[in-house]
């Protein structure tokens, strides 16, 4: 049980850095478009950013905390097996 939960907390984490990836993608050419950054307002994209990586941080660590979740829960049931 304790693997599964770490394979899921290891695909959370993937599942974050592809949104990561895709969220970030759009922000350098939003700032490299001058109609586009003039429209939106540069300090509106980069707030936008700045919540996005907040967001993108929280859950990083709720998946790191997952997975270092399973890795416990897979440590313990070696130890009762062996016991």
């Amino acid at each position: 049980m304790g693997a599964a939960i770490f394979a899921v907390g290891l695909v959370m984490l993937v599942v974050v850095f592809v949104l990561a990836a895709q969220a970030f993608a759009e922000v350098p050419a939003t700032l490299a478009d001058p109609v586009r950054s003039v429209e939106l307002g540069v300090g509106r994209v980069l707030a936008t950013a700045a919540a996005r990586a907040a967001f993108l941080l929280v859950m990083t660590l709720a998946a790191s905390l997952f997975a270092a979740k399973g890795l416990d829960l897979y440590r313990v049931a070696g130890r009762g097996e062996n016991a």
